[in-house]
Parts: structure tokens; sequence; C-alpha cells
């Protein structure tokens, strides 16, 4: 599931306040998925949106431009916020070795911009029908602009850690909502996954969700249109 870390502090309750600023970039079933061999992050000053950074000697290009790709001048309006700006911008990726020793690739990317935080994963060979397997979960089968997609939600996990000392602990947070979208219009090739959360557990935002994913999914590299 998605996470987010909240911090308590026993000296009162402004440190949950402060506190909606920290993040694990896991989520879903892409937690599973998610092997963050390389992490870019950029993250805003007061008044100048994040941008991605740059590929390094050590990363691989993708990572960067799919953050670049998400990360894009209309993304406010998007979401839903546009007065406000993206305050982090972040991408990774690596290999991921299955039970059976399978080894498969994916790079992802995140923004956060005020509350809310955006992921987009690209699961590279995975297709729509074997990430349904993996899901488990209520899902919903649909297509989304002709390629075959599913929906599904989870709830996000906090960790609460105390500034005071002590053990920390974990509950449910609030609601990711998650859409998978194959690469083309067949269900055997590769897959997209957008996923929208809040910190603060406010309900995220569908229309936003699909309003991303209209925008930023075809500009991928290796997304086909469809018919």
């Amino acid at each position: 599931m998605s996470e987010d870390v909240v911090v308590a502090d026993k000296r009162g309750p402004s440190a949950w306040a402060q506190a909606a600023t920290a993040l694990l970039m896991v989520g879903g079933t892409a937690a599973a998925l998610l092997g963050l061999g390389e992490i870019g992050e950029q993250a805003a000053d007061a008044d100048t949106p994040a941008t991605c950074q740059a590929a390094t000697d050590t990363d691989t290009p993708e990572y960067p431009a799919l953050c670049a790709a998400l990360n894009r001048p209309d993304f406010p309006a998007l979401a839903g916020m546009p007065t406000e700006h993206v305050s982090h911008a972040q991408s990774g990726g690596g290999t991921i070795t299955f039970v059976d020793g399978t080894k498969k690739r994916n790079a992802t990317a995140e923004v956060q911009i005020g509350t809310l935080q955006v992921r987009i994963s690209d699961l590279h060979d995975l297709p729509v029908q074997d990430y349904l397997v993996l899901g488990g979960g209520p899902t919903t089968r649909t297509t989304f602009l002709g390629h075959p997609a599913m929906t599904y939600s989870d709830h996000t996990a906090a960790i609460y850690l105390n500034l005071g000392g002590g053990k920390a602990t974990t509950g449910t947070g609030g609601i990711a909502r998650h859409l998978v979208v194959g690469k083309d219009a067949t269900a055997d090739g590769g897959s997209y996954e957008l996923t929208i959360w809040h910190q603060d557990s406010a309900i995220p935002d569908d229309a936003a969700l699909f309003r991303i994913a209209e925008k930023v999914l075809p500009t991928l590299q290796g997304w086909t249109a469809g018919r």
C-alpha cells in the first residue's frame, strides 16, 4: 500500500500538521514491483516549482524522462489545483526478481502538489491481466483511450513516529486510487500504473486521475495509440 509518514509529538498537536510533507515512495501492488535502484529528487522553494533531476552517469535517462512527462507545465490544472505548484519531484527504478526467478524492470516517477501525491510507474513487460492476478482485491475492468485497463483502490499505511522517543507504530491511512492501463490495444504488452492519494487522508479525485492519465500516458515511450 501507499505509505504516508506521519510524525506524532508529545509536545503538542502542531507536529501533526508539519508531518504531512513526509513520504515513502511505495504503494499498492507497485510496492512489490518498485525497485528503486537509483532515485533522483528535486524539491522546490517557496516560489519555484520543483523540477525533475537530470540523468547522471549512474542513472538511466528513462527515470527522469518519466518524471518530466508527469511533471508537465499544466500539471497543477490537471490535478485540479491550478494555483498550487509542484513541491517535490522524484524518480527511480530497477529490476525486480520474482519468486520463480523471473526478472522484470520498472521505472517510477512521483510528484507532490499540496497534499496530493501522484505517481506513475512504467511496468514494462507486465501485462494488465498479470497485474490483475498480482493486485488482489476488488478491481474494475475497463478500457481507457482504447487500451485494456483496470481501476482499484487501497488504503495507505501510516507510520507514526514519536518525536519524544518510543517505538514507531503503524496504522491505516487514507485511500489511494489506481489506474492500470495497457501500453497498446492488446492485453499482452506492458502497462502503466497511475496512482493518486492525499497525505492528509482526503479522498482522491477520480476526475483528476483520469485527466492526468489522458494527457500523460500518450506522451510516454512505448505507448501505442488505441483504435
